[in-house]
């Protein structure tokens, strides 16, 4: 497969050599001298559900989970989801689980394990946000956790997460008929009390456009390290063309802006802090294939360029395209078993969906750089004034034929680098990088292909349905 694979890399990029007869042409112009708004170091991250805590996985001992984050590079890691309210009792040091337990706990959350979450941010750089248990009520509780992150998370604690999805809870018997913004407030200022500091997200909402993020910004933006609400393309209709198509990356900015303009306007960053290509696990075919890789390379880098913090990819560490703790398939997840005994073991492979985090992540930290661009294909193309120096323009082309792309990126003539991501098909699961995928200790080096700026310009073809990050 690795062999096939690297042929296809090779038959879809090819730089500086004549343009297939079949190929569209396109002229990108990227203006290297009016940066705009920042790509953060962080800006496309993971996400997890509080049960992976509590089962003992995120284990920097165990398993290849600290080097597949190492191979990201230092980013955002979310701790949260569904299973924060619904069956997670936070157990203090010393204390015994109640005998019997209440029948909403299935799964116990205790210090050893928000240790063991340090060991991991420390192995790999990373920082987090992680949630406390507001949708069942425990003041008590929540102090104790709060305590424990603070004392054993320190600076790696962005901030705490007062519940998840409170605009659900009515729904989930979490809350009586009526519960409305006016009563979450209430709820998350009595959390905010006990959290006793600013390092505190909100709300967290499944409704991306919902009003309660923009009322929470405008009620407690002082109290607040970010503004937090959960995006997802679609639902179990969604399709490829529809997720890989222009239109779907208007509404998934569409649906954001509102609460943007809030959290600016009150000084807070914001971030989809759980975000994936389908709700409720994903559609087979679609999320666990190689488009998605695609999809989550533009969503990713447009939601960064319109002035979001970032995006956290949501997954679950169960055996690949099985169902998991609540019966729902994980296939989009970008991190996955083989199966129940590489599960046991946190031996893990990637998704396609991994390989398009990978590529978002080489773009940054930096400042977008304005891009004009006269194409009619399916092709984003997004530039980076990098922190070191370097220029970086990505182009994730969605069509079916390949397009010759010349960047006008002015400037003396110099040599460039190239990574193309490509694909069997797009609805196949192979996916690798220069023809490169990660190997089974979680390491990935990919060596990039060599181009040159002459007269300013750089001319490479764009192979169908693939994405390029050029350096400059």
């Amino acid at each position: 497969m690795l062999g096939k694979t690297a042929a296809l890399a090779a038959s879809l990029v090819i730089i500086a050599l004549p343009v297939p007869a079949q190929a569209a042409t396109t002229t990108v112009t990227v203006d290297t001298v009016h940066p705009a708004g920042r790509l953060a170091a962080d800006a496309v991250g993971l996400s997890f559900e509080m049960r992976e805590l509590g089962i003992g996985n995120l284990d920097p001992a165990r398993g290849n989970m600290a080097q597949l984050m190492r191979t990201l590079g230092a980013s955002n890691l979310r701790i949260g989801g569904n299973t924060l309210d619904r069956d997670t009792l936070w157990l203090p040091a010393g204390q015994s689980p109640p005998d019997p337990k209440p029948d909403w706990v299935q799964d116990v959350v205790t210090p050893a394990d928000i240790k063991r979450l340090r060991g991991l941010l420390d192995a790999t750089g990373w920082k987090a946000e992680v949630g406390v248990n507001v949708g069942r009520w425990d003041p008590a509780l929540v102090a104790d956790q709060v305590r424990t992150m603070d004392q054993v998370l320190g600076k790696r604690l962005v901030a705490v997460e007062c519940g998840n999805e409170p605009d659900q809870w009515e729904g989930k018997a979490l809350r009586p008929p009526g519960y409305a913004y006016p009563q979450y407030h209430a709820d998350w200022a009595a959390c905010a009390d006990v959290v006793g500091h600013d390092r505190i997200a909100g709300p967290d909402t499944a409704g991306t456009s919902s009003s309660w993020a923009s009322s929470l910004a405008a009620d407690e933006h002082d109290r607040m390290a970010m503004l937090t609400v959960h995006q997802y393309a679609s639902g179990p209709d969604l399709t490829i063309n529809r997720m890989l198509s222009a239109a779907q990356i208007t509404s998934q900015l569409t649906a954001v802006a509102g609460n943007l303009a809030a959290a600016t306007a009150h000084g807070l960053p914001m971030r989809v802090d759980e975000a994936n290509s389908a709700y409720s696990g994903g559609v087979d075919g679609v999320s666990n294939k190689y488009a998605s890789a695609l999809w989550v390379i533009d969503y990713g880098l447009s939601m960064a360029q319109a002035g979001m913090a970032g995006i956290n990819v949501h997954g679950g560490l169960g055996v690949c395209n099985a169902p998991i703790w609540n019966g729902k398939f994980q296939r989009y997840t970008p991190i996955c078993a083989s199966s129940t005994a590489y599960e046991l073991a946190q031996q893990y492979q990637v998704m396609p969906i991994y390989y398009g985090i990978w590529m978002a992540r080489q773009m940054g930290p930096g400042r977008f750089l304005p891009v004009t661009t006269d194409t009619t294909q399916n092709l984003s193309v997004y530039a980076v004034q990098g922190d070191d120096g370097r220029t970086r323009i990505a182009l994730v082309h969605k069509d079916g034929a390949p397009v010759a792309v010349t960047l006008a990126v002015g400037g003396r003539n110099r040599s460039a680098s190239v990574l193309a991501m490509t694909g069997a098909g797009l609805d196949q699961e192979s996916t690798a990088v220069q023809g490169v995928t990660v190997d089974g200790t979680g390491r990935f080096s990919p060596a990039p292909s060599s181009a040159r700026v002459t007269g300013g310009k750089l001319t490479l073809t764009v192979g169908a349905a693939s994405a390029v990050v050029v350096t400059l």
